[in-house]
């Protein structure tokens, strides 16, 4: 193997453990909403119901449309059975949410109530941009969002709650190829100078014959 390549050798592992020494910067992503509670402020139809499905424990996954009952258990009363379930029948986007410092926004508008009779199922969107506060250190969470029903041509405005903790995955940031690539050629060029200096001492040192 040449200087030239044991130097650039070198130089690479150098790089790799620098790199792997300082680690990557994280990045944080919200997975889903683990539900502890919440509440219905709304005078219509199946108003206890919706109270009572947003006071239970669920989670709420982001980035993906979710089927009764996976959400939070349904609730049985009679021949009827209510639940919350998450689609793109409105043509809204799948939740998604972000967090910026102590304030929390999650997109909501694809959040449905469901009433099932036998086979058939009757559904309402419920859902809204949600917005509130986020403790950092607990990763508690705290919701509202107004949304506007339309009954027999009178509307009528709800307020719903929730609140519990938010769930996210670390995703680690590549280190940009530019700075890489500009790190890689310092310490090629450092120590291709090391290994000249090296064989010129060696040179002088030998004995004449």
């Amino acid at each position: 193997m040449t200087r030239a390549a044991l130097s650039l050798a070198f130089g690479m592992s150098v790089v790799v453990v620098l790199f792997g020494w300082i680690g990557p910067v994280q990045a944080m992503t919200i997975t889903q909403l683990d539900l502890t509670g919440g509440a219905a402020n709304y005078d219509g139809r199946f108003h206890r119901q919706l109270d009572h499905l947003l006071a239970q424990d669920g989670t709420l996954l982001m980035g993906q449309y979710q089927p009764t009952p996976d959400i939070v258990s349904p609730l049985a009363k009679g021949q009827k059975t209510f639940s919350l379930f998450t689609s793109g029948l409105n043509g809204a986007a799948a939740p998604s949410a972000t967090v910026t410092g102590s304030s929390i926004t999650v997109d909501l508008s694809s959040l449905f109530f469901g009433v099932m009779r036998g086979d058939s199922l009757r559904a309402w969107n419920i859902g809204g941009l949600a917005t509130g506060v986020f403790n950092p250190e607990t990763s508690e969470f705290f919701l509202s969002w107004d949304h506007l029903f339309n009954r027999h041509k009178h509307a009528s405005q709800a307020t719903f709650f929730l609140k519990g903790k938010v769930e996210v995955a670390p995703q680690p940031i590549p280190v940009p190829a530019s700075l890489a690539l500009y790190v890689t050629g310092l310490l090629s060029l450092g120590s291709w100078t090391w290994w000249r200096n090296r064989a010129g001492m060696w040179q002088t040192s030998q004995p004449v014959i």
